[in-house]
C-alpha cells in the first residue's frame, strides 16, 4: 500500500514567495522603464493612481490568492471582470493594498475550499464585496432553477 502524499506548507509557502518575488521584480522594472508619465498614464486608464498600480505589480500574488478566494466561493474570476469590470478592479486594487496577504495564503492553503470556515471573513478587506456577490450568484442560480 502506497503511502499517503504528503504535504509541505512550508515548501509551497518558499515557493510561491520566490516565484512571487521574482515576478515583482520583473513587473516593477517594467514600470521602472516606463517613465513616470507612462506610468500616470496606464494608472488613469486602469482607474488606478499611480502608487496602487505599482503595489498591483510589486504583488503579483494578490490576483492569485483573490482568484483561489473566489473559486472557493463559487465565483468565477473571469465572468466578473467581463460582467462587472469596475467591481473586478476593485477587488483587485484592495486585494494589492491588503495587509494580510501572508495570512490569507496560508489560510486557502491550509483550509482549502472548505465552504464551512468562515474566519478569513474577519480580516479580509474584500469580504462584505465577495459575501455580497457570493450571495448575488447563488439567488440567482436558484431563480435560474425555478
Amino acid at each position: 500500500m502506497a503511502a499517503p502524499p504528503r504535504h509541505w506548507p512550508i515548501v509551497s509557502t518558499l515557493s510561491r514567495w520566490y516565484r512571487n518575488w521574482n515576478t515583482a521584480r520583473k513587473g516593477g522594472f517594467e514600470l521602472q522603464c516606463a517613465g513616470a508619465a507612462e506610468v500616470e498614464r496606464i494608472a488613469q486608464e486602469l482607474g488606478l493612481s499611480s502608487f496602487e498600480l505599482q503595489n498591483l505589480v510589486s504583488h503579483p500574488d494578490e490576483r492569485e490568492l483573490l482568484a483561489e478566494r473566489m473559486a472557493a466561493l463559487h465565483l468565477e474570476p473571469i465572468s466578473l471582470a467581463q460582467s462587472e469590470p469596475a467591481t473586478f478592479r476593485d477587488l483587485q486594487r484592495v486585494c494589492a493594498l491588503c495587509g494580510v496577504r501572508d495570512r490569507c495564503a496560508v489560510d486557502l492553503e491550509e483550509q482549502g475550499r472548505d465552504p464551512a470556515w468562515q474566519e478569513w471573513r474577519d480580516y479580509c478587506p474584500n469580504a462584505t464585496t465577495l459575501s455580497a456577490l457570493a450571495t448575488l450568484q447563488i439567488c440567482s442560480e436558484a431563480r435560474e432553477a425555478d
